[in-house]
């Protein structure tokens, strides 16, 4: 009888038993949920029925930033804010003597103190064991700072996209039947009609400003998409054809470079530009440089500058004292620079206009 087939299956066989049995070893042996325990993705911290710290895993370093050694002994309180530490006591105090439990143990989210004196956002998972004839109480905490942060920025996509519809209800509505009355009237007096029609086409101008802006809000809801490291004078040049004048007059001086997405870049020179010219004149005359500290650029003009009381309003949404004005290209202005992590602020150029200074720490 033929046996060769049979003995290579015994002996895989006895390979694959010989493996259940490792598995079966490792997955039931303590070493493994020490592992476990060790190197999980939360954090784990275990206290007694007066909050002391008894048991901390490798991963409060990430959440907390504390070492394990730092924490045992100590109380729990050290990892809490100072405002939610008494209601701690009060909760665990009424649980201890009364064995009822007040409020869901599953994943509350509440805020944690990190090392560092920031808070950071966790969800806590509590459980009460006992060990070694003691009551003690065991919390799972995850980090979940960054889907609060993502949470965050919905909430402002959709308080962008109210905006939008405001825009779209009644600063566009308004021209365009303001328009369509003009257009009626024109018609009505085929003879001298000439002025309506011009107000039309001004209304018109004033839609396409508004659509443009809408736009660009839409666009700098979102963040920066690629930056590059590119020279501003170029880019500044490019926005100066959109935006100047033939009497205006564009003066750069030292250029810098920083590291950007180049449409958006263009996007804060076109809106200053237009903003210098419709306040300072047709022969405005704007400046572009470095920041005396070497850690930003500015953007300045000689116009009747920005009086220090408004220096804050000018850069919410639909602020405007000019009645050509759509109160939204220095709010797109700052959406940008905050997309970048650059700090912007209003200041007096020399020439006693206005003067908008860019800084941040990865501006050369």
């Amino acid at each position: 009888m033929d046996t060769s087939d049979h003995s290579v299956e015994d002996g895989e066989s006895a390979v694959n038993a010989g493996a259940d049995t490792d598995y079966d070893h490792m997955i039931h042996g303590e070493d493994f949920f020490e592992t476990l325990v060790e190197n999980g993705s939360d954090a784990i911290i275990t206290i007694d029925e007066s909050s002391t710290i008894l048991y901390a895993n490798e991963s409060v370093e990430r959440v907390f930033g504390y070492e394990p050694g730092e924490l045992i002994g100590s109380d729990l309180t050290k990892v809490m804010p100072d405002r939610l530490q008494q209601a701690h006591y009060n909760a665990l105090s009424d649980y201890v003597e009364s064995g009822e439990r007040t409020m869901n143990w599953n994943d509350i989210e509440i805020p944690g103190q990190h090392k560092e004196g920031h808070e950071v956002h966790l969800s806590v998972t509590f459980e009460e064991h006992p060990y070694e004839n003691r009551r003690v109480f065991s919390g799972i905490i995850r980090d979940i700072s960054e889907r609060i942060e993502r949470e965050r920025q919905l909430e402002r996509k959709n308080e962008q996209l109210e905006k939008f519809a405001s825009i779209v209800s009644h600063d566009l509505r308004d021209p365009l039947n303001a328009a369509q009355a003009r257009l009626s009237l024109a018609k009505a007096h085929a003879e001298g009609g000439e002025e309506y029609i011009r107000e039309v086409e001004e209304i018109h101008d004033r839609m396409g400003r508004l659509i443009d802006d809408v736009l660009t809000l839409t666009k700098e809801g979102r963040a920066v998409g690629e930056t590059e490291h590119i020279a501003l004078e170029p880019i500044a040049r490019d926005a100066w054809q959109t935006a100047g004048t033939e009497t205006a007059s564009l003066e750069i001086d030292d250029p810098n470079h920083v590291e950007a997405d180049p449409e958006r870049m263009r996007t804060v020179f076109e809106n200053l530009f237009g903003n210098a010219v419709r306040y300072a004149g047709e022969d405005a005359h704007v400046r572009v440089g470095q920041l005396d500290e070497g850690n930003g650029f500015f953007v300045s003009d000689d116009g009747p500058g920005i009086p220090a009381e408004k220096r804050e309003d000018v850069f919410e949404y639909g602020y405007t004292d000019s009645e050509n004005g759509t109160g939204f290209g220095l709010n797109i202005v700052k959406s940008i620079a905050d997309a970048h992590g650059w700090n912007v602020e209003i200041t007096e150029s020399e020439a006693d206009g206005a003067r908008f200074e860019f800084r941040s720490p990865a501006i050369e």
